[in-house]
């Protein structure tokens, strides 16, 4: 493929990416509207977001294997039009069983895409990989950053259902133009790659150990970030603490743009195993942060930068470093089980911090986050260094 090629496909994916976790975040800022709705508690909502989180993620087991055996185009068109189309079942949901159904579906369509896309990356990007793989991350932040607001404004002018159908449909849009216009050469992988495979892989099992406890506080922070500020500025006119929410959670996302660049070009020079170990240490210093400093502009104005930076920052170089351990004809199937070790096991955090929250208060719930971060903090000591090549 040519550079031109590379960079339109890379751009596509970029959006791809952004769509694929915009559709989660709606959920989120509407979690007490919808538990209203349908009558239930937001303890039970977000055990229901759980198990989507789960399907998400276990399903990414299925995505790595379709795009070794059948190509990476076809199963990232799939995963697009399939989420993107799912997301209509939202505008005939009227009681907790549908809605639940429509959750479940958008999550096993969305499910095939991270695997999918970093094959592709790994693959395409021989040199720079942990640049190329920062770029498809900030790419996706750029437009994910906007979601909050896109989100907020959508919400508020015609109901918690619309954001969702609108990210939808340019998930089919943007399936459709990959389809199109991308010409990714494949071959066929005769050999079925097993689990056992994956795991004897040298430094493996501790990114995948890793992985899992970042899924164990990033699918948490996620769901209950928005839920924290709107607790916290309970006092203040609704409208002020939507934008209040959707600005913080642009902010994290915009830092992160940085976080996924300078992620990627750390990884590259230093080495990803230095990248991961700071990372790690600021992601724990900015959970523990949120909840303790009383002033809550303050504690935002701590948490938003650190967090959004070093978050972000490390998946370029955890992705990377999985990529270069591991070969070529295996790394679809391995970039499956990698995301399902951080998206599926990981979601039990959503059900986790709401019961945490519900039972307790938000604070107890960010420390228990916290002690997630500081468990990834340990492993990130053992994790293999290693480079890729630069161009």
């Amino acid at each position: 493929m040519n550079r031109e090629g590379k960079n339109l496909l890379l751009t596509l994916l970029s959006a791809s990416h952004s769509l694929n976790h915009s559709i989660f975040l709606v959920l989120p800022f509407y979690l007490s509207q919808v538990a209203t709705e349908f009558k239930t508690t937001t303890e039970t909502i977000g055990l229901i977001a759980a198990i989507s989180g789960f399907i998400y993620g276990a399903g990414s087991l299925l995505g790595g294997s379709l795009s070794d055996r059948f190509g990476e185009v076809k199963t990232v068109t799939l995963s697009l039009a399939f989420a993107g189309s799912s997301t209509l079942i939202f505008l005939v949901a009227h009681d907790l069983s549908s809605f639940s159904l429509a959750l479940l579906l958008v999550g096993a369509g969305a499910s095939l895409y991270h695997p999918t896309a970093n094959s592709i990356i790994s693959k395409a990007f021989q040199t720079n990989m942990a640049e190329a793989m920062g770029i498809h991350g900030t790419g996706g932040n750029v437009g994910y950053m906007f979601a909050p607001l896109v989100t907020v404004a959508l919400g508020e002018l015609w109901g918690w259902r619309y954001p969702w159908i609108f990210f939808g449909i340019l998930s089919v849009f943007v399936s459709l133009l990959i389809l199109k216009t991308s010409q990714v050469p494949f071959k066929k992988n005769e050999i079925k790659v097993k689990m056992r495979d994956i795991v004897k892989v040298q430094g493996l099992l501790i990114l995948l150990a890793y992985n899992m406890l970042v899924g164990l506080y990033f699918k948490g922070v996620d769901f209950i970030f928005p839920s924290f500020i709107e607790n916290r500025f309970s006092s203040l006119p609704k409208e002020v603490v939507s934008t209040l929410k959707g600005s913080a959670v642009f902010g994290v996302l915009a830092v992160g743009i940085l976080g996924q660049w300078l992620g990627g070009k750390a990884s590259d020079k230093f080495g990803s195993r230095k990248a991961l170990i700071t990372t790690s240490i600021f992601v724990s210093l900015s959970l523990f942060l949120l909840p303790t400093v009383p002033e809550t502009f303050v504690s935002l104005l701590f948490f938003v930068p650190l967090y959004g930076l070093f978050f972000y920052a490390h998946q370029p170089a955890l992705n990377s470093l999985a990529g270069l351990i591991t070969p070529n004809d295996m790394r679809g199937t391995m970039y499956g089980v990698l995301f399902f070790f951080s998206f599926g096991l990981g979601s039990a955090s959503t059900a986790i911090a709401t019961s945490l929250a519900q039972r307790y208060n938000l604070n107890i719930a960010f420390y228990a986050l916290m002690m997630f971060s500081l468990a990834a903090l340990l492993l990130s000591l053992f994790a293999p260094s290693k480079r890729s090549e630069h161009s």
